[in-house]
């Protein structure tokens, strides 16, 4: 079975998440999935690329599970994870319009791949948030690039720093999301925005991407990249430090003793007890 699900209708390609027992997190498998999505745009074709998952979720982020196992290799890790980022830069460069069809939760680097889109379009029971923070993380998928493009840098500011999450409604009123409707409405209101943008002339769509995208210069990049590089180094050597001698069972945290990610006496990326989502990494 595959995580990404592609399907044509009419001028559009849409790709659904279809990992509803992991919040729609992105794994490998999702990644490899998002790659063959963006380059169906290649497609003379496709007109529109679609985004959208399955279930309650649109996208909880990168796979914290998948992450935890690539803490004890940080290349591997960081290679990962820059594949995602990759692909929201991607997203970003498409050559046809591209679309967050947001059925539900985004958070982290789900939020991250609704900001790479050009317009997103929101149900009206969808829930946003940044939420790296939650599970002791930082972005890397372009949080802290694009947000402030999107809502102005002093909303942005509060929503990496606080963690909450946005009705649809409060993030059309911020300007996170351009449209929201109706729940039973999201599919049939993204195809008839695909036949109006098929409508139009193909050359002058891409000229107006091109004008209409606004520009993030490399830097903006390579300082959240440089954050989440030094930030996971050191939750992986305080990892390291906290793995006891082969003769000595793990030290099991204290009820109310500080169980977040890199403290001592734990061993994974998991967040404190209680915190959700649990999946909302870069």
């Amino acid at each position: 079975m595959t995580s990404v699900v592609l399907t044509r209708r009419g001028p559009a390609l849409w790709a659904r998440i279809d990992r509803p027992g992991a919040g729609n997190a992105c794994d490998g498998t999702v990644l490899a999935g998002l790659e063959r999505w963006l380059a169906g745009a290649a497609d003379p074709d496709v007109r529109m690329l679609v985004l959208t998952g399955t279930g309650r979720s649109f996208c909880a982020g990168a796979d914290l599970a998948e992450a935890t196992g690539l803490l004890g290799d940080l290349p591997a890790l960081l290679a990962h994870l820059d594949r995602g980022r990759r692909l929201v830069r991607g997203i970003r460069a498409a050559r046809v319009p591209t679309v967050a069809a947001v059925n539900g939760a985004a958070f982290g680097g789900g939020l991250e791949l609704l900001l790479g889109c050009d317009l997103a379009v929101a149900a009206a029971s969808a829930r946003i948030g940044d939420r790296h923070l939650a599970v002791g993380q930082v972005p890397g998928w372009g949080s802290s690039v694009l947000l402030p493009l999107a809502v102005g840098p002093a909303l942005a500011r509060r929503l990496l720093v606080t963690g909450e999450t946005w009705s649809a409604d409060e993030s059309l009123r911020r300007g996170l999301v351009s449209t929201v409707v109706a729940d039973d409405q999201l599919l049939p209101h993204v195809d008839a925005l695909a036949d109006a943008v098929a409508a139009l002339d193909a050359t002058a769509v891409r000229r107006m991407l091109d004008l209409a995208r606004p520009v993030v210069a490399d830097a903006a990049w390579d300082r959240e990249w440089a954050t989440l590089t030094a930030h996971l180094a050191a939750q992986a050597a305080a990892r390291v430090g906290a793995t006891p001698p082969p003769d000595r069972p793990t030290r099991p945290v204290p009820p109310g003793a500080d169980a977040r990610p890199g403290s001592p006496g734990t061993d994974t990326l998991d967040p404190p007890p209680g915190t959700e989502p649990r999946r909302c990494a870069p």
